[in-house]
């Protein structure tokens, strides 16, 4: 068996614009002083901090974020004396990722536009996007696979502050994606005071909670593709641990990717078989029931959508699986879990289309004598007969597999 790593590293950063649909009169923005720090936690592993200041003529804050590697933010924004934005200057230096540049996003205010000046690495390009008056920067920052994994709250304070939704209400936020100029809306939902809904990419919710003054005083993105969690903490000097971190890196320390994209060779009797799949790690993490949840079809791994390629006809648990591709999903239930073999294939670990289904194949399942730190699926076997093994944390789901 031979297995390589490879990674979709191409570096993402959105810097959008929101601004709320003029349904109703922007409320006022809270103009006593506010200064806090978020600690941004996936599993037990630390993945993100944030510090911010933000006064009635000034938002600043710094950020760092320690996947793939260390980089850091530092973003700057100007207020109106209405609370309106007038400039947001946005630099991200990287720090323990090579092969990234430094840049610089700056976005000036002016009417129902936004210029936008993007410097990478020392060249300049520029661009206006149209956004109504009372636009606000939003920073949603990820790198390869892992996208969406940290907003600034910093700017969800500043959002927050005056945007016009109440308990039991709804808004919906104009965004401008800076980097392509792309317009879309960003569901907010208030379920009550101190709750507020933030849309994750129409995948899913995270929670975002508040105290009576309105401070984020936590969010919860477990139900989100990131499964991360935030909460609110005293002020944190951000360029020290940025250094720190960055010292880890150098020293093989970092924490890398959050799900390392893996490849598979193996070979079956005559048949050659490519596993493809990202590897989630447990990060002291409860799996099943949380992380991946019970009665509900799971991308069974990360990233894109988990793959099989044979070049001969197998049999999986008595079902007949033409050579070729196919993706591989799972339904864990509580007494049990299904296989279940997708003829669609190339699309992200979200898209699931039940229609394109070819054959849903009971597993078995045990249990580990010890927890398994990262997410796996294997094919094992001698001459044309074999299993096929997904296994995370002490569950073992197994089904027979053979070469026609």
């Amino acid at each position: 068996m031979e297995t390589s790593m490879y990674t979709r590293s191409l570096p993402v950063i959105l810097l959008s614009l929101v601004a709320v649909g003029a349904s109703r009169a922007p409320v006022a923005r809270r103009v006593a002083d506010d200064r806090a720090g978020f600690v941004t936690l996936l599993g037990r592993d630390t993945i993100a901090l944030e510090s911010f200041t933000l006064s009635a003529s000034r938002l600043e804050g710094d950020i760092v974020l320690r996947v793939p590697g260390t980089v850091f933010f530092h973003y700057v924004i100007n207020l109106e004396s209405d609370g309106t934005v007038s400039r947001s200057v946005l630099d991200l230096k990287p720090l323990g990722v090579p092969n990234m540049a430094t840049r610089r996003t700056t976005l000036d205010f002016v009417g129902d536009s936004v210029r936008v000046d993007l410097d990478s690495a020392g060249v300049p390009r520029r661009l206006t996007v149209a956004a109504k008056k009372g636009a606000v920067p939003l920073l949603t920052t990820g790198f390869g696979a892992s996208l969406g994994i940290y907003t600034s709250f910093g700017m969800y304070e500043l959002l927050l502050s005056h945007l016009p939704i109440h308990a039991s209400d709804t808004a919906k936020v104009v965004t401008v994606g800076a980097l392509s100029g792309a317009v879309s809306t960003k569901p907010f939902l208030r379920p009550s005071a101190t709750q507020v809904e933030v849309d994750f990419f129409r995948i899913a919710w995270m929670h975002v909670k508040l105290d009576e003054n309105g401070h984020v005083v936590s969010a919860d993105a477990i139900e989100t593709t990131e499964k991360t969690r935030t909460m609110r903490t005293d002020f944190i000097d951000v360029p020290a641990a940025a250094n720190q971190y960055a010292g880890r890196d150098r020293a093989g320390h970092g924490l890398g990717l959050a799900s390392p994209d893996t490849l598979v060779r193996t070979k079956l009797g005559p048949a050659n078989i490519i596993l493809e799949f990202g590897r989630p790690s447990k990060r002291n993490r409860e799996i099943l029931g949380n992380v991946v949840p019970y009665d509900k079809v799971w991308r069974t791994g990360a990233n894109a959508a988990s793959a099989l390629s044979s070049d001969r006809e197998l049999t999986i648990g008595g079902k007949t699986i033409p050579a070729g591709s196919h993706t591989l999903w799972t339904l864990p239930k509580r007494d049990g879990v299904d296989l279940i073999v997708n003829r669609q294939v190339g699309q992200w670990g979200t898209d699931y289309d039940p229609s394109r289904d070819l054959v849903r194949i009971p597993m078995t399942v045990s249990t580990a004598a010890a927890p398994q730190e990262q997410f796996a699926i294997t094919i094992t076997g001698s001459g044309s007969s074999g299993e096929l093994h997904i296994q995370w944390d002490t569950f073992v789901w197994s089904v027979p597999v053979t070469v026609k």
